[in-house]
C-alpha cells in the first residue's frame, strides 16, 4: 500500500487534503524533445491527434485499436459526473 503525501503550499491553511497528483495538469511528456504536452480526458476521446505545443510533433490518436482505453475513459468520466452530482446534494 503507498502512503500519498498530501501537499500544503500554505502551512497554515486548513488541510484539504489534496495531493501533488491532483493539483498536476494531465498531460506527458513529447517523445521528440521531452516538453509537456497537456492532455484531457475529453481531447483523448475526441480528438484524433495531440499537438506538442514546444516543437510541433503530431501525436496521432488511433481511434479503432484504442477502442478499449476510450471506452474505459468515457465510463470513467461518466461516473466522475455522477459522482460529482451526488456530493452536490450534500
Amino acid at each position: 500500500m503507498h502512503n500519498r503525501q498530501s501537499y500544503n503550499s500554505n502551512p497554515g491553511a486548513p488541510h484539504v487534503g489534496v495531493t501533488q497528483q491532483a493539483q498536476r495538469p494531465s498531460g506527458m511528456p513529447c517523445p521528440q524533445c521531452g516538453g509537456f504536452i497537456p492532455v484531457s480526458m475529453q481531447q483523448i476521446i475526441t480528438d484524433s491527434s495531440i499537438l506538442c505545443p514546444h516543437c510541433g510533433l503530431r501525436l496521432n490518436i488511433n481511434q479503432q485499436e484504442s477502442r478499449p482505453a476510450i471506452d474505459a475513459l468515457k465510463k470513467f468520466q461518466q461516473a466522475q459526473r455522477d459522482f460529482d452530482k451526488r456530493s452536490k446534494n450534500f
